[in-house]
């Protein structure tokens, strides 16, 4: 019995390490690549158009994320394919752009780049800072929680708005249909009383 036992004892336990292993890797991936990220945006600012964050890097910067209350910033890239969100929060294409009219969504994964949304409450600012160096400051407005199917998004609303998407529950360790949804809008659009707050 203990000859089967002591080998099965071992492959437990390598199993559990290389578990470890990669969930270690994926978290230092991550952080890793915003700080790559964030200097090829510095240079992008700064003028060099053709900045990016390694060699062989095949997607486009699309801007920062600021929550300043937390003191939490994300590069974020244009595109939400399952690589470019390996390596920050993504834009969603075919949809307006932070600081046009309707709704722009940026998604990013629970577990790494939009871990800090559940911190988020309203009234804080949320700040994107556009390639070209524009500044746009939202407001949160609320938080809920939705299937991925049935969001309630209006990328065609009326106003200047954000929604920031992760999936939910936060501490969850398989993939499920619930997404947490931040909402925002551009604080000019806000009513005076409103953008005080």
């Amino acid at each position: 019995m203990r000859k089967v036992l002591r080998p099965a004892l071992v492959l437990i336990m390598l199993a559990g390490l290389a578990l470890a292993g990669h969930g270690l890797y994926m978290q230092a991936k991550a952080a890793l690549s915003q700080v790559l990220l964030a200097r090829a945006f510095d240079e992008r600012l700064a003028g060099n158009a053709e900045a990016r964050p390694w060699p062989w890097a095949d997607f486009t910067l699309a801007g920062r994320i600021e929550a300043p209350r937390i003191q939490r910033a994300n590069i974020v890239l244009a595109g939400v394919t399952g690589e470019a969100l390996a390596f920050g929060p993504g834009l969603m294409p075919n949809l307006p752009v932070p600081g046009q009219q309707g709704t722009a969504v940026i998604a990013a994964h629970r577990d790494s780049h939009f871990a800090w949304l559940k911190q988020v409450i309203a009234g804080d600012t949320i700040r994107i800072i556009n390639p070209d160096g524009r500044r746009l400051d939202f407001v949160v407005t609320g938080t809920r929680i939705a299937k991925w199917n049935d969001s309630g998004i209006n990328p065609h609303a009326y106003g200047r708005h954000l929604a920031l998407v992760t999936c939910f529950p936060f501490d969850a360790r398989t993939h499920g249909d619930l997404r947490y949804i931040v909402e925002t809008v551009l604080k000019q659009d806000l009513p005076a009383t409103v953008a005080g707050m």
